[in-house]
Order: structure tokens, then C-alpha cells, then sequence
């Protein structure tokens, strides 16, 4: 699968930042007492050592980036767009409201740009104002109106009535209350509200339509006399606007490119944007594939989380280029070891799997799905046909691993660890979650293949869950090897230590999850990742499925707190090779009977005490539960017309970057 783990919020403990400080590192707290979000700026250092056409590429691409980036909030929800415009719109005209007024809307609108919508990006649950009451807002909106705002109506529609059709979806927590619904015993496509179907669409007319469809990466289902009918995300079509732009800044970027295969890959993704073919695309991936260039790129319908079916694919894009690549280079070498010792069955392990692609960079922005809140690392492509004959690229963002606040990290070892365990994780956490990512992304996704003469992609046959397992699959894979003494072998750490890094990469998997518990909305486990890391837990302390055995791990209290003990490390990577090899045993067959019940039973409640007492403690500290990010501003030099350069610049606060996306939505100047 594609993207890593979130990075944990990270920030300075305390009260809310006040005023936002633009620029690299902390800039303020949303929520109340500052709980909800970290802002961190994020610096691209070396971007000024590249060469200077190098640095050109940089700025078109992230031009093509920006244009897309409102593509994902539509996606989020039918409504999400209209609601963030509405905001944007009263924000922009807010001078002589109350201060009070308008800072409910200023804070509601921030939490919207940050999840694309009224849907946690983290857990797809449903948020509403904090501060916002209906009347502040049809105030506010009045206010605007009467200053000339540019508020979008209906035909027919006046201003009350678009804020009556508005109201459940912006203040009542139990209109559509979940975005995207796996649960067992629903309707997944109908019990869903992402925006990738109409209202009123059943699984049951997805299923019934041709499988060309219901695979289909980049497409919206329409409700038309009683069927689900394709609607395609291309220039001309779905999105046209936005993908007519982005596909300006692309050509662009064509003649900058740094490689032919960089320059047919850019030509193939811009033919897929105008047709709507999928063909291209895959031809696009290929050579995405095989471009080791220095400045690199996403853009397209990629990751899958957001549907229901794991199926189509949400708007994402960034732009980076290289960082210190060698220690990761050196575990893509030794791809082969590591599947040679997968404990799963002979016929599921790949015998002469390619060297992964895999690479250390600095991004420059990330817009769609990719930002404000970022993954650690990606693995693509998706599509296992293209793994199995092209292999895969494995990309850690530097920049935004080591994006952190040393005092919120002291903050959550002295509230969320066992005493005994805080000088392991202070000496040693950065090195085992660095080697967790790497192994995930660069091992872990590309390990394994399916069973010979399956009918079908696993994914097309496990289906719904899929997307946990997969995560979940591969974070195994990374916690079972990290034990192997190959990795001292290469340079990843001293030998001497490996056994206390082990311990602390555990014992930092198994807490840290825990500790993100102060992060759901409620007791349910609805994102992808967080499934799979509450499965190894609850694997681990209830010594399998069905359970009775030791494997080393258990809930204890003190003084009232829940903690996770590892008592056995060795016990611990015990269950965890166990669970690997069944996990793989179920991806290989395609079995989605077994991965429904697994994760059903396992990865999707969390303890209602526990996660009471979890959230209760991080409140006592004001430690914020994620993290968003804003991206250095690209600036570019222009001589006669033409940009012949571009520097970063870093002046601004997450309000200031997100409306100047708003203003370069489908804006093609250069200055």
C-alpha cells in the first residue's frame, strides 16, 4: 500500500500558542487548551544546493499540485466544499464582526482545511464546530453577504435557505455521521458518506455493474434511474477544471525534466488527466518506476482509503527531491534476505524479488490527500500487477520524520510509559521507529506474493478489509525483522544495542498506539493503519485468535493509568511471526471470510475504559492528538515572461497557505 504512518503529534505541552508564528517549527495549537492540532512549519533544507533547472522542475510541479488540491475535499463529502468555501468567504469578509464570531469561524475553517472536510483525516468520524454556534454563523454569513463576499447560491436559493441545507452538515454530529464505513453487518457503499457516491447507491448496484468499473482508480458513481452510473475523473469530465489546470502546469514541467523516463512518465500521467484511461496511467507508474531522479513527484488518484470498497482512488500530490539516501539503499539491497526468512509458507515468498526503489527526500509541499497532515513514508504503486513486474518505490520524507518538539516527546514518554521503560525509548526510539518505517515501506509492502492460479487480485477478493491488512501485514513484516542481525550487518545501529533498539521498537509500536487512542472520536476503529496496529496489539495480549497462549505482553495499571508491559521481547516477536504468517496466509488465498472476522474480532473496538483513560491523561497535559504541517511557499524568478528559477521562502501560517491555494486554484500566471 502506499502511505506510512502518520507521525504522532508532536509539539510543546501546554496551553494554545496564541497568535501563529510563521516559518519552520511550531506555529500555533488548535482546540481547546491547544488539544487538537500541532501546526509545525516544515523546512526543505538543500533545496537551495540543487541546480538551478532542477529547482524550475520543483516550482512547475508544485504549481500542479496546488491546482489539485481541492479536488480532495470534494471527495470528502457532496457538501465538504461548498461548507470550506462558505467559511473561506465569511474569513475574507469577517472585519466588524464580534471578535467572538469570528474567531469560531477562523477556528472552524482551520480545522476543515486540515482534514478536507467535516471528516477527521484520521479516523473518517464526523467533527463539528468547536466554538461555532448556527446563529454566529448566520450572522457571520449575513455580514459577508452585505460586504460583497462571493457566497455561491443555488438557483432559487437565498442565503437562509442555503444555511438551513447546510445546517446538519456542518452542526449535527448524527447526520452521516461516518465517512467511511467498514464496520461488519452494513452496506458499506450505503452506510458511507464520502463523496465517491451518490446518496441512495447500494453495494449491491456497484456489484452488479462490469468489473472494468467496479475497479475503476479514478471514478465517481452517479445515481441514475436506479443504477450507479461512471462518472470519470479527466479533463472534460469529473474535476475537468481542476485537471485542465493541473495538466498545464504539467506540460510545463516537461521540458525541465531530468531524465527521458521522468519526461515519458509526466507525458503519460498528462494523457491520462485529458482521457480518463487507466492504460496510461499504468505506463505513467512504469516509468515513475524507473526514474531515479533527484527532483521527484506524486499527482493523481492514488491511495484508496477513503472509499469503502478500497477501490478508488482520493487526489494527492507532492513534490521533493533527494536527501541522504544510503542506509535505506542498503536495505533495498537486501530484499532477497529478508523474503528468503518470511515465516509464511515456501509458495508464498517471492524467489528472486526485484531491488526495491527505495529513497530518503525533503518535500517541498504536499496538497490532496498528502497534506496538511502527512504520512512518514509511501510505498507505490498500488496495483500488484505492476509490483509483481516493476517493482516498487519506497519513500521516507525525511523532513517530516524529524519534524518534532523535543518537549511534547519528553511529555508523552513521562505520561505514557512504565518508568522502567523511559531511558530505553529516550536512548533509543528514533532508531527503532526509523528502522520500523523503513522496513515497513521497503520490505514490508513488497514481500510476498499470492497463491498460484488465484482468480483474482487479492484485493479485488479480500475487499473491505484489505486495506488493514495490508497496513498491518507490513508492519509486522518490520517488527519481526528488526530482531534479524543483518541490520547491524549494514550499518543500521551497533550490534551491542540491538537488543535495547528491539525492545524499544516494541514497546514504542505497542504504547505509542495506545497512547493514540486519545486521538478517536469514540470507541471505534475506522482508519486503516490504526486497525492493524490494534490488531498485533490485541493479538499480543490476548496470546492469539483464539487466545490462551504467552506472548510476553500485558495491560497493567498504576496508580489508577493504564500501560502496556512488555515483559518478553522474545515472546513478543513470537506472536508477531505468528500473526505475519497468517495475515500472509490470508492475502495469498484471497480469503475474505477469515480477514473479516480477524479484524472484526481484533482490530475495529477499542477498550472504552482504556481510551477514557488515555484521553484523560494527554488532556491533563494539553498534548496536542495530531499534527498538520505547512510547506515552505515556492517562490519563482521571472525574467521576460519565463521562470528561470525559484527559492523557498518560509512567511507563512497555515490561514496564509491555504488561501493562497484557494486563490491559485485554477489560476495560470506565473508571477
Amino acid at each position: 500500500m502506499g502511505r506510512g504512518q502518520q507521525r504522532p503529534a508532536e509539539g510543546a505541552a501546554g496551553a494554545g500558542s496564541g497568535a501563529p508564528r510563521p516559518g519552520p517549527g511550531e506555529q500555533e495549537r488548535l482546540g481547546p487548551g491547544g488539544t487538537d492540532y500541532l501546526i509545525l512549519g516544515v523546512a526543505a533544507p538543500g533545496f537551495e544546493e540543487l541546480d538551478r533547472p532542477q529547482r524550475v522542475l520543483a516550482w512547475w510541479l508544485y504549481r500542479a499540485a496546488i491546482a489539485g488540491d481541492r479536488i480532495t475535499t470534494d471527495q470528502c463529502h457532496r457538501h465538504a466544499l461548498e461548507i470550506q468555501e462558505l467559511m473561506e468567504a465569511i474569513h475574507l469578509s469577517s472585519r466588524g464582526l464580534l471578535p467572538r464570531t469570528r474567531e469560531a469561524v477562523h477556528d472552524h475553517l482551520k480545522h476543515l482545511w486540515i482534514n478536507h472536510g467535516q471528516y477527521s483525516a484520521d479516523d473518517h468520524a464526523k467533527f463539528v464546530p468547536r466554538l461555532l454556534t448556527p446563529s454566529m454563523l448566520r450572522q457571520a454569513a449575513v455580514h459577508a453577504a452585505s460586504r460583497g463576499a462571493a457566497i455561491e447560491l443555488l438557483p432559487g436559493e437565498d442565503l437562509d435557505a442555503k444555511l438551513r441545507r447546510l445546517h446538519p452538515h456542518i452542526f449535527d454530529p448524527d447526520v452521516e455521521p461516518v465517512q467511511t464505513d467498514q464496520g461488519e453487518g452494513v452496506d458499506h457503499v450505503a452506510a458511507s458518506a464520502v463523496n465517491l457516491y451518490d446518496r441512495g447507491i447500494t453495494s449491491a448496484m456497484i456489484d452488479a455493474l462490469r468489473p472494468d468499473w467496479k475497479e475503476r482508480l479514478n471514478v465517481r458513481f452517479a445515481l441514475e434511474d436506479g443504477r450507479a452510473v461512471p462518472h470519470v475523473y479527466q479533463v472534460g469530465g469529473r474535476y475537468g477544471r481542476d485537471l485542465e489546470t493541473v495538466v498545464h502546469f504539467l506540460e510545463r514541467a516537461l521540458p525541465w525534466c531530468e531524465s527521458d523516463d521522468q519526461r515519458a512518465g509526466l507525458a503519460a500521467l498528462i494523457e491520462h488527466f485529458r482521457t480518463g484511461e487507466e492504460e496510461p496511467f499504468r505506463r505513467h507508474s512504469i516509468h515513475w518506476l524507473r526514474s531515479a531522479t533527484v527532483v521527484d513527484y506524486l499527482n493523481g488518484f492514488i491511495e484508496q482509503y477513503d472509499d469503502p470498497r478500497g477501490v478508488i482512488g482520493q487526489y494527492e500530490a507532492n513534490v521533493s527531491f533527494a536527501a541522504d539516501s544510503r542506509l535505506i539503499a542498503r536495505l533495498a539491497g537486501e530484499a532477497a534476505y529478508f523474503e528468503a526468512r518470511m515465516p509464511w509458507d515456501d509458495r508464498w515468498k517471492r524467489a528472486a524479488p526485484e531491488r526495491p526503489v527505495a529513497s530518503v527526500v525533503n518535500v517541498v509541499v504536499e496538497t490532496g490527500d498528502a497534506g496538511p497532515c502527512s504520512p512518514a513514508a509511501y510505498n507505490l504503486p498500488n496495483d500488484a500487477a505492476l509490483r509483481r513486474d516493476h517493482g516498487s518505490k519506497n519513500v521516507v520524507l525525511h523532513n517530516i520524520e524529524n519534524a518534532r518538539s523535543p518537549a511534547v516527546q519528553e511529555a508523552l514518554r513521562e505520561t505514557f510509559y512504565l518508568p522502567r521503560f523511559r531511558d530505553l525509548v529516550r536512548r533509543h526510539e528514533d532508531t527503532g521507529r526509523r528502522w520500523i518505517v523503513f522496513m515497513h515501506e521497503v520490505i514490508g509492502h513488497g514481500s510476498g506474493q499470492p497463491e498460484p492460479g488465484l482468480p483474482a487480485d487479492p484485493r479485488a477478493l479480500i475487499g473491505a478489509p484489505y486495506s488493514s491488512l495490508e497496513e498491518c501485514r507490513a508492519d509486522l513484516v518490520a517488527l519481526h525483522h528488526i530482531a534479524d542481525g543483518r541490520l547491524a550487518e549494514i550499518g543500521a545501529f551497533p550490534r551491542s544495542d540491538q537488543e535495547e533498539i528491539v525492545a524499544a521498537a516494541y514497546i514504542g509500536y505497542l504504547q505509542g498506539h495506545v497512547a493514540r487512542y486519545r486521538t478517536f472520536a469514540d470507541d471505534v476503529v475506522r482508519e486503516a493503519h490504526r486497525r492493524g496496529a490494534e490488531l498485533i496489539l490485541q493479538y499480543l495480549l490476548r496470546g492469539g485468535f483464539p487466545g490462551g497462549r504467552d506472548f510476553g505482553v500485558r495491560l497493567v495499571q498504576d496508580r489508577g493509568d493504564v500501560y502496556v508491559d512488555l515483559v518478553d521481547p522474545a515472546k513478543a516477536r513470537g506472536g508477531v511471526g505468528e500473526l505475519l504468517g497468517r495475515l500472509q496466509s490470508i492475502k495469498s488465498r484471497g480469503d475474505r471470510r477469515e480477514a473479516g472476522v480477524l479484524f472484526e474480532q481484533l482490530g475495529t473496538r477499542v477498550d472504552p475504559a482504556v481510551r477514557r483513560n488515555v484521553r484523560a491523561r494527554a488532556d491533563r497535559l494539553a498534548i496536542p492528538r495530531l499534527t498538520a504541517f505547512v510547506f515552505p511557499r515556492l517562490e519563482p524568478v521571472v525574467r521576460g515572461g519565463e521562470v528561470v528559477d525559484a527559492s523557498l521562502v518560509h512567511d507563512e501560517d497555515l490561514t496564509a497557505q491555504q488561501l493562497r491555494f484557494r486563490r491559485l486554484r485554477f489560476d495560470r500566471a506565473i508571477g
